[in-house]
């Protein structure tokens, strides 16, 4: 797999010299206009550049698309990170030191973890210090064209709260949100990583349209993969097979790497006995499922001219603007620019750990990311925004399968957001991150619509939140807790940071690779993507994947070398 991890990796493997590097990629080339913030959307639906999932019914969540959550990724060189928000968050340092303890490796601890956070990242933004690298592949800055984020980050302020580095390290407080952009247009893991050196390294060789359907295993020793080429190539459609000298590195994400596992031979024994698969090794892969879900609440304003208007704000006018120096509306995905790591918990708050990060759009919405909602009525000077309440510590497990009537179809994913308890009580109390020092005899779950409502900021500019955007939910008491409990289930959606699929821990665990990222119990094959992730992070998952790939980098080639 050509993805975040993937490109990144082929090129380290490829560095020295010293190794022959194949990179099977089941899509292609991306389009250049996925470059342009502002037109990425527009490939999400797609299928040459993205490909869509459909999960399974939900029960508590996303009921306002019948509880069915459709899961984009990338298909096409850098994944992922060819067709995402860019949003580029760190995440706490209790994420990774998890990791450390899970797998007893301390190499997996953030502090040892930072020289690769560094290594990653071309730091140009706005709080420089010794913890960002400064002549990494994928640039990190902050743009200039961010509508109300002055706003946003005044409301933190007037709340209490400190801004700071959402990546250095991460604390409890309002951040301006920083992207993997330079001078207004992506950088991914296909244009920071592989771009520069495709074409002109003799040990590096990249097939496109090239799908890889099965691994073939001597015993327990992977020795190659089956692929299949697309009819979209030069090459007709047809099966081949590649063999490795070394070994094996499945770089799909976290559905397609454990589907490919399953596929194989290696996945839980209930799935291969119902798929009809010869086993090879009966391990927990897909069982593991995590993803950040998060409650969309909508807010009216009434400066339109203060939102990012898609249809308004994408002009002739300010296309050339950005073709001259790289900003403006062009330059936005999505109308994202503030956000904040909050805890609803005193002992988040003392230890600076987040479960909730907030996301501000000041846009009524994209149709090809998260459309307007038509039960929102405002009048002609106003424009409805939103903030997203993202539960980022989720203790809810997700189920991964194989399709037992077509195993080489789309998997079958149940997300089961939302059905730990603690997950919702998380979510409606995610309203409740202000301070009560500024907040007297106010009930927990009002405190999450005061941000609006109290913050002159946010009051200038007439906040409100509009009535009767569920009709579901009218029985229950406006803004009661039974109220917001149907809120979340109507509007909480995935934020498609799926990973744990392919569990990383220790080798008596019920994980699925070891701490060096080989599949437990089989030779010469590893896993190196999100789905490695035993807890995911508490944020955006791609700073993650690339620290990932560099760690993995390192031990591959010193084991080869040694």
């Amino acid at each position: 797999g050509g993805g975040t991890a993937g490109c990144a990796l082929a090129r380290k493997l490829s560095d020295s010299g010293q190794h022959s590097v194949l990179l099977l990629e089941a899509g292609n080339i991306p389009h250049p206009e996925l470059d342009v913030p502002a037109l990425a959307s527009t490939f999400l639906s797609d299928p040459n550049y993205a490909k869509t999932y459909y999960s399974v019914r939900q029960q508590n969540a996303d009921l306002e698309n019948g509880g069915v959550t459709a899961y984009r990724v990338g298909r096409t060189l850098g994944g992922s990170s060819s067709v995402n928000s860019m949003h580029f968050n760190r995440g706490n340092a209790a994420s990774y030191d998890k990791w450390a303890e899970i797998t007893g490796d301390s190499s997996w601890r953030y502090d040892n973890l930072l020289k690769y956070f560094k290594r990653s990242e071309n730091y140009t933004g706005i709080f420089p210090s010794d913890k960002h690298g400064r002549d990494g592949p994928i640039t990190v800055s902050l743009p200039k064209y961010v509508p109300l984020l002055n706003e946003w980050l005044g409301a933190g302020q007037f709340l209490g709260y400190p801004i700071s580095d959402p990546n250095g390290p991460q604390r409890i407080s309002f951040c301006p949100a920083e992207y993997s952009k330079r001078f207004g247009r992506r950088v991914s893991s296909y244009t920071g990583y592989l771009k520069p050196v495709l074409g002109s390294r003799r040990n590096l060789k990249v097939l496109l349209d090239s799908e890889v359907k099965k691994i073939i295993f001597n015993g327990k020793r992977a020795i190659g993969v089956q692929f299949q080429r697309s009819s979209t190539s030069r090459f007709s459609t047809r099966s081949d097979v590649v063999f490795a000298r070394k070994e094996i590195i499945i770089s799909a994400g976290a559905i397609e790497s454990p589907a490919l596992l399953m596929r194989s031979g290696i996945g839980p024994k209930e799935t291969l006995e119902n798929a009809k698969i010869r086993p090879v090794k009966y391990l927990n892969v897909g069982l593991n499922l995590q993803d950040h879900v998060g409650v969309r609440l909508d807010f009216v304003i009434n400066k339109t001219s203060a939102a990012f208007i898609k249809e308004r704000d994408l002009n002739p006018e300010t296309l050339r603007y950005y073709n001259a120096v790289g900003d403006g509306p062009y330059s936005s995905y999505g109308g994202f620019g503030g956000q904040a790591f909050i805890s609803t918990t005193s002992q988040g708050n003392l230890t600076n750990t987040a479960d909730i990060q907030l996301l501000y759009m000041a846009s009524p919405g994209d149709p090809n990311l998260y459309a307007p909602r038509p039960n929102i009525q405002t009048a002609d000077d106003e424009v409805a925004t939103s903030v997203y309440v993202i539960v980022t510590n989720p203790l809810s497990r997700g189920i991964l399968r194989l399709n037992r009537t077509d195993i080489n179809g789309s998997p079958i994913i149940d997300l089961r957001h939302l059905t730990h308890p603690e997950d919702m009580l998380v979510a409606i109390d995610g309203n409740s991150f202000i301070p009560t020092s500024k907040l007297v005899n106010q009930t927990r779950i009002e405190m999450a619509m005061k941000v609006f409502e109290i913050t002159p900021q946010f009051q200038r500019l007439g906040a409100r939140f509009p009535l009767n955007q569920f009709p579901e939910c009218e029985p229950f008491p406006f803004r009661s807790r039974s109220y917001w409990e149907c809120y979340a289930k109507q509007s909480s959606t995935s934020y498609m940071h799926a990973s744990g699929t392919c569990a990383m821990g220790g080798r008596n665990s019920s994980s699925v690779v070891d701490h060096k990222l080989r599949v437990i119990g089989i030779g010469g094959l590893r896993v190196v993507d999100a789905s490695i992730m035993p807890t995911i992070t508490n944020s955006n998952l791609q700073a993650a994947v690339y620290v990932i790939a560099e760690k993995a980098s390192d031990m591959i080639l010193q084991e080869w070398d040694s």
